[in-house]
């Protein structure tokens, strides 16, 4: 059974319903769980298909609508640095980062946004995070090697 919309008629129902209770903006626009869901996939499919900038439309939507969803930050991230979009896409896989701090993934991408603007000492700093964060969990063991690799490179350019 659908819980009803909350009530946001002044700035304190507002408040209370996004920061206190985090009601997703998509609900509160009466948007239910399978249609933002349904965007999602929808979103998922573009960046499988190489549709970067129809995945980016919809992740951009899914974050402004459903921001407490860390998938949604991933979809955007993504598509974002396939369109070469480093900086928002560095803060975007951050944001995703802050939602999940043990996600050696996250910080693996956002060092390879970092290094592609030519932020060494970050992306430096990202790949080491993203190295430490792969021994929490050996699911990460290619990002740990994947991420020695990047700073290797970054070494060699005498950066």
């Amino acid at each position: 059974m659908t819980q009803p919309l909350p009530q946001t008629a002044t700035t304190d129902d507002l408040f209370e319903a996004l920061v206190l209770n985090g009601v997703a903006p998509a609900r509160m626009h009466g948007f239910t769980t399978e249609q933002v869901a349904q965007i999602h996939a929808q979103a998922c499919a573009n960046l499988e298909a190489g549709r970067y900038f129809e995945a980016a439309d919809c992740g951009a939507w899914l974050v402004e609508e459903d921001p407490w969803e860390r998938e949604h930050h991933l979809v955007l991230a993504t598509a974002l640095q396939h369109l070469g979009q480093w900086e928002a896409a560095a803060r975007s896989f951050v944001q995703a980062l802050l939602m999940k701090a043990t996600d050696a993934h996250c910080a693996y991408r956002a060092g390879e946004c970092l290094g592609a603007m030519g932020e060494f000492d970050d992306a430096r700093e990202a790949l080491e995070t993203a190295i430490q964060l792969s021994w929490l969990d050996p699911v990460y063991e290619d990002v740990r090697e994947a991420a020695q690799r990047r700073l290797d490179q970054i070494a060699r350019l005498g950066a």
